[in-house]
């Protein structure tokens, strides 16, 4: 497994660099671009004579099918150069080359392989620069269209740069600044389709284009980004794109996580949506009563079409729109969103006005994942926490457990739990602990949940926020959480074995369960209740079970590494109470894990053996 970057003077080997928690990051000066996904575009090999410049024409395109055809390598720093390819990344962490118009399988793209030929530590700074694009001088409002493929490490940059005069100047788009740590663009190897609207770049026109694109890693040794299909394409008069929609707008300003967009609402947690939609004109045009329209699809005959205030929208102006006052009917069931931004003129490109998102109502789950997973995350084989902030806003919940989700690549015996915290981070209390199966692990799209059970049920304040986190407590054994979406900023955390808090881009699929009968044990549960007086130790201590039939017990004591350090043989003992002696002489200071062993069915607790004062 390859190291992570460093995050304020601070190693994190983890699947993401995590941002420390109160960090002040400086704002990006690059343009955010507008990305809107599809395919079909003709592809020309020169630009197109300007009978023909219609609107939505492609005026000028390379597919690289003619190799180099007059672009440029610059390798500024590092051992990382952009190359013509026909197979893709080659260094096994992207997912395969990539499937753009006329790349794989037999086609030929650009590639900056850092998975490859990167060295850790060692700055990676490549462009790759178009020849001269001229001729379209009279064209004053353009977009840009490419297919690519990109995989995140820790905040690698992959920058589209326009310049309108030769390359003096350079106008800056900065893509792909979404995409959280350890996760590629959606869909890869398949090609996302981006499209830049680059008027502004333009001045009103150039007769001599350059596209560059930047690759630059910090880091070194990271990922890739690949790259097809660059074209340039006539704006069409009438062309809203939707940059983003939201169901529940939430500033990092806000003094509570009232208003995340929870994808599972207990049925007395339904609260106020809050729609925003940013909305930009990529046409020639002006864009004239734009606004956002939602019909909501709720379970039985809870529909309804909700309209914003409308806006104008001048060529290249992007704005955002809003609806605010509905609330969901708590009744539970799945409610459909389809969320579209329409004006008074005909669309050309519809594809990319609207989206569709859902929700649910659950009688007792809260969760904000997207119930499948689609991603994992873990702290390069170290103990940690992952999860996430909730806020409950009403009086009578009463938390009975935490339910988390594992990936395929955890390990069948590792031992975890979960924690509850209030809202200043403080412990408030855990769950029981559980050894993980081969059958809770999760592949790619599934959704199966550990439902952990607090050591007491917890009634939790109203108006309050909390965070509950899966914890994993280090050793041989790894675990790696599953993931499910993107996390609004400082809403999902992580905390390092060394106990600081960071906050992550990805959201753990760690929810709150409010339902009665968890923690009820039914006939397959292990015959035996198990407490350990006291848990922090200086000298020994004593497991206490009781047995409702003769059993073999046996037990072993592992230390944070995984490795057995103390065991017990295996002993017949008859029903009723019993107790077993731990002894801790000799023992390291530090947590432990005592792993009860009953006719073949494991049951454990967490220890701390502490220096006697």
């Amino acid at each position: 497994m390859r190291l992570f970057s460093t995050c304020i003077g601070t190693l994190l080997a983890a699947a993401a660099c995590a941002q420390p928690l109160h960090s002040l990051i400086a704002d990006r000066t690059y343009r955010e671009p507008n990305t809107t996904g599809g395919h079909g575009d003709p592809h020309t090999t020169r630009p197109l004579d300007p009978a023909v410049r219609a609107s939505g024409q492609t005026l000028w395109s390379e597919d690289f099918e003619n190799g180099m055809n007059g672009w440029t390598v610059n390798t500024l720093t590092g051992p990382v150069d952009w190359t013509i390819t026909s197979t893709g990344n080659t260094g096994g962490f992207t997912p395969g080359p990539l499937q753009s118009t006329t790349g794989f399988p037999g086609g030929h793209w650009i590639v900056a392989d850092s998975d490859l030929n990167g060295v850790p530590g060692v700055l990676e700074n490549a462009t790759f620069v178009s020849p001269p694009i001229t001729g379209l001088d009279t064209v004053s409002h353009m977009l840009l269209r490419f297919e690519q493929s990109f995989r995140q490490l820790n905040d690698d940059q992959t920058l589209v740069e326009v310049s309108a005069n030769g390359g003096s100047n350079w106008t800056t788009f900065a893509v792909n600044t979404n995409i959280p740590g350890n996760v590629s663009t959606p869909g890869a190897p398949e090609a996302q389709v981006i499209v830049l609207n680059i008027s502004d770049a333009l001045n009103g026109g150039s007769n001599d284009i350059r596209i560059r694109f930047h690759w630059l890693s910090t880091e070194g040794y990271t990922y890739s980004w690949q790259v097809d299909d660059v074209s340039l394409i006539a704006a069409e008069q009438n062309d809203l794109h939707l940059v983003s929609a939201t169901y529940a707008d939430r500033s990092t300003s806000d003094p509570d996580f009232t208003d995340l967009p929870y994808s599972i609402y207990p049925l007395n947690e339904v609260r106020p949506l809050h729609f925003k939609a940013v909305v930009t004109n990529n046409g020639s045009a002006v864009q004239t009563n734009v606004r956002l329209s939602v019909e909501v699809d709720g379970p039985g005959p809870n529909d309804v079409t909700l309209t914003s205030p409308s806006v104008d929208l001048s060529p290249g102006e992007t704005d955002s729109l809003f609806i605010e006052g509905f609330t969901p009917v708590a009744v539970q069931g799945e409610w459909l969103l389809d969320m579209q931004v329409v004006q008074d003129q005909m669309e050309a490109a519809p594809y990319d006005n609207g989206v569709q998102q859902r929700f649910r109502i659950d009688e007792d789950l809260f969760a904000r994942d997207r119930e499948e997973m689609e991603g994992d995350y873990e702290n390069g084989g170290e103990g940690y926490q992952l999860g996430n902030w909730f806020h409950v806003q009403a009086f009578n919940n009463v938390l009975t457990g935490i339910d988390v989700a594992v990936s395929d690549r955890t390990d069948a015996g590792a031992i975890i739990n979960a924690v509850l915290y209030d809202a200043n981070l403080d412990y408030v209390l855990e769950t029981e602990e559980y050894t993980i199966t081969s059958n809770d692990l999760n592949h790619l799209g599934d959704s199966k949940f550990i439902t952990l059970p607090m050591l007491a049920p917890v009634q939790l304040e109203q108006d309050a926020d909390y965070f509950v986190a899966i914890q994993h407590f280090g050793g041989s054994d790894e675990v790696w959480t599953g993931t499910s979406g993107i996390s609004a900023p400082h809403t999902s955390l992580i905390q390092d074995s060394d106990g600081t808090w960071y906050y992550v881009e990805v959201t753990p699929m760690v929810r709150m369960n409010f339902g009665p009968d968890v923690g009820i044990h039914g006939a397959e549960a292990p015959p035996l209740a198990l407490e350990v007086r006291p848990t922090v130790f200086t000298s020994d201590c004593t497991a206490s079970i009781t047995l409702d039939r003769s059993s073999h017990v046996g037990w072993r004591l592992v230390d944070a590494t995984g490795r057995m350090v103390r065991s017990g043989a295996s002993r017949l003992m008859g029903p009723g109470p019993g107790n077993i002696s731990i002894p801790g002489d000799g023992l390291a200071n530090g947590p432990y894990v005592l792993v009860l062993d009953v006719d073949g069915t494991m049951t454990s607790k967490r220890v701390v053996r502490v220096p006697d004062r």
